[in-house]
């Protein structure tokens, strides 16, 4: 069975969740949501939550039923983190009281799956839907370049927005129309995923048979009857969770798999997560240790000031990698088990040859730089091998390739990355809780200011160091614009009691005070090498 990229079979995955997608739309709402994922339900979740009943959403999405990347995620991918951090502020995804099974420690063990995921967003919806003036409506698409009107957008001699507070006609698919507000946007952060965009190598699908992720289970028994052997490429979490549900879950022999590394990543260990706040501080304490030792002010600003904060991570267990050899040159935030490390492992031939640039039709493999690999089992060939597609970088965000817009202005909210993983659903969180203090206690300029973001550089990674790529700190890595935005937030006496506890910040279970004193520490450190400012105010 040949099966390549461009054959529709997403509606495989499609969930059993009875929507409405030819529900009547209101007559005017103030917000509009393009997007019915992660970050759109925990904004719109947030949001109504702190400004209801005055507040009226339509949440709009391509797909017929809410869930965004879950929906076309393969089958057997659970969450990388514990559920008890992902899903929407008001809400849990982890099960407790009776829906728990035995142990005490249930919520924290809990990672759902795919099923559950989809499940919970049905539910988040219909929780939406009968307690506040919200309605989901799928199977819509909109066109972003709508809000490009000079209409809509101008701008009047003191900054300000005159037409801020007014209702815009926006043209929705099947030829409907909405009066809003605000359009928030919450596709920006849609990875990228093996289903929809197509391998970057070349191959002919005639000969060569090459299948997303998604089809290893779909597809599990026929693929079974005429596959020998494996090629995994990519060494993101995709590949990782491919290769243990081959494994683990297919009962496939480890030595008919050939995994691809074009780069090698740090590993997050899921029995001991932390933070981006914890490991900057790690790094700002080894930093002055460091110095301390040398007795002189050494650079901050290169590799080693990141790598020194990884390998003391990896020691107190809470970071992997593959090869004690080798010295990992991403980080993407893949979460492992002890476990599943170990299974992963079993996996003995392992090519570190970098990207993949073509599959010819015997099945040889040619890396860009020139090398050329040769499939290592005597008796293999390109018709009994499946080559699957791990490797279009979630965090790649290929589809953003223009400077984005502010995250807050009159008549559109962008969500951006503003915090960073895991889930993005933090992000969604604290941009709705922004939004809900209105205009009263911030400008839309001064939001703006609370909440740095990565700008996409469509040469790399979109997201630069945010992105994957470890780099050297500077103003603008991910980390420190992380920092400056909780610096900020903690400032704010509404903002700051409200993050304390809240089931998706990584820190809730830090008091404000331990929370102060994690910032104070590392922008001491930053703030004497220069990297940032005098504690910024708001």
């Amino acid at each position: 069975m040949r099966m390549n990229l461009g054959s529709s079979i997403t509606s495989a995955f499609a969930t059993s969740i009875n929507t409405q997608p030819n529900a009547p739309l209101p007559d005017k709402v103030d917000y509009l949501v393009v997007g019915a994922g992660a970050t759109g339900l925990a904004f719109a979740d947030t949001l109504l939550h702190h400004t209801a009943p005055s507040t009226s959403v339509l949440m709009i999405d391509k797909n017929s039923s809410p869930g965004g990347q879950w929906v076309d995620s393969y089958d057997f991918v659970r969450l990388h983190q514990p559920s008890d951090m992902y899903g929407v502020e008001t809400m849990k995804l982890e099960p407790s009281g009776e829906d728990s099974c035995a142990s005490n420690n249930m919520d924290e063990a809990h990672r759902a799956t795919r099923e559950e995921i989809l499940r919970y967003y049905d539910r988040v919806t219909k929780m939406l839907e009968e307690k506040y003036d919200f309605h989901f409506v799928g199977d819509t698409a909109f066109e972003m370049s709508q809000l490009d009107d000079e209409d809509i957008l101008q701008v009047v001699e003191d900054g300000s927005r005159s037409d801020q507070h007014q209702h815009h006609c926006y043209r929705l698919s099947g030829g409907r129309s909405i009066m809003a507000k605000k359009v928030v946007d919450a596709r920006y952060l849609q990875p990228d995923l093996p289903i929809n965009v197509p391998p970057k190598f070349k191959y002919d699908p005639n000969v060569v048979n090459v299948v997303p992720v998604n089809t290893l289970s779909v597809t599990a028994d026929n693929q079974q009857a005429q596959t020998k052997h494996y090629v995994i490429i990519g060494a993101g979490k995709t590949g990782m969770d491919a290769i243990v549900y081959l494994i683990q879950h297919e009962n496939v022999n480890p030595d008919i798999i050939l995994w691809i590394v074009p780069n090698e990543a740090w590993i997050t260990a899921r029995e001991n997560i932390g933070s981006f706040a914890e490991f900057l501080h790690e790094c700002t304490e080894l930093q002055k240790r460091n110095d301390l030792a040398n007795n002189e002010r050494g650079n901050i600003e290169s590799e080693d000031f990141f790598q020194r904060g990884f390998l003391e991570w990896e020691k107190k267990g809470k970071i992997y990698r593959f090869d004690k050899d080798i010295l990992p040159t991403k980080f993407k935030d893949a979460t492992l088990s002890k476990a599943e490390l170990a299974l992963i492992k079993n996996v003995k031939r392992v090519v570190r040859n970098g990207r993949v640039e073509s599959i010819d039709d015997k099945g040889t493999i040619h890396f860009v730089g020139g090398t050329t690999l040769s499939l290592p089992w005597s008796s293999s060939s390109a018709a009994d091998t499946t080559f699957v597609h791990c490797s279009a970088g979630a965090f790649n965000y290929s589809k953003q390739t223009k400077k984005p817009p502010p995250i807050f202005s009159p008549h559109r909210i962008s969500l951006q990355d503003v915090y960073g993983t895991p889930g993005f659903c933090f992000v969604g969180s604290i941009i709705g809780k922004l939004e809900s203090l209105g205009t009263k206690l911030f400008t839309d300029a001064e939001k703006n200011a609370m909440c740095a973001a990565p700008t996409p550089n469509p040469s790399s990674s979109p997201l630069g160091p945010s992105g994957g790529d470890i780099g050297v700190i500077t103003l603008s890595h991910g980390y420190v614009q992380r920092l400056r935005n909780l610096n900020k937030w903690l400032q704010v006496a509404e903002i700051r009691n409200w993050l304390v506890g809240h089931r998706l910040f990584n820190l809730r279970n830090y008091s404000a005070v331990e929370i102060d004193t994690l910032v104070d520490e590392t922008w001491d450190v930053l703030e004497g090498y220069g990297i940032v400012g005098r504690r910024e105010g708001i």
